[in-house]
């Protein structure tokens, strides 16, 4: 469990890295606000990388855990279904840093690795989520599994970088609509 500064950096991190962007965020103007010094950052953080890293695992985490805790007793299409309506809920800061991240990670490897991590696990969770559909007989078992989740990743990346330019996206019934559309294609014939 994170303590109270940690907190307070990783909030004060990921305000920064959504006003300034990655090269425009300073260790120092994060330490300010998160009212430490820059050696607490520097105690804690290998540097800014890492730091950004943790305040985008942070805004993610807490998203993918809401929406599979509010649909715990849900089958897998309706944690699917889920998923894919909160892609038209916005998330500004978290958007901001998620495509921070992605081109700072253009320039710098550790951040790289840190991000293809992080999709990876988050893939990983999702895998399980269609597997086990596919196995309680819920899933068309003749689906790839990494093709399903690469699918749902990459919708989820394009959502971020629509929204962070403000494209108008679909009303969410219709959205909503095209959702289960692609979740029943999924499902076993019958």
């Amino acid at each position: 469990m994170a303590s109270a500064t940690e907190n307070n950096l990783i909030e004060a991190a990921a305000e920064v890295f959504a006003e300034r962007g990655y090269d425009g965020a300073g260790v120092a103007e994060i330490a300010r606000r998160a009212g430490v010094t820059t050696g607490a950052i520097y105690s804690r953080y290998r540097g800014k990388a890492e730091l950004l890293f943790e305040a985008l695992d942070n805004a993610l985490e807490n998203h993918l855990d809401g929406i599979l805790a509010s649909s715990n007793q849900n089958s897998p299409a309706d944690i699917l279904s889920s998923l894919g309506s909160s892609l038209l809920n916005n998330r500004g800061d978290q958007d901001a840093l998620l495509l921070e991240a992605i081109v700072a990670s253009r320039r710098d490897s550790e951040l790289s690795e840190m991000l293809r991590r992080r999709f990876e696990d988050q893939g990983m969770r999702l895998a399980k989520i269609i597997e086990e559909a596919k196995s309680d007989g819920l899933f068309d078992p003749t689906i790839d599994t990494k093709a399903i989740v690469t699918f749902a990743l990459s919708i989820n990346l394009g959502f971020a970088i629509f929204r962070t330019m403000d494209t108008p996206i679909p009303e969410s019934h219709e959205w909503q609509v095209v959702i289960d559309r692609v979740i029943s294609s999924a499902l076993p014939a019958q």
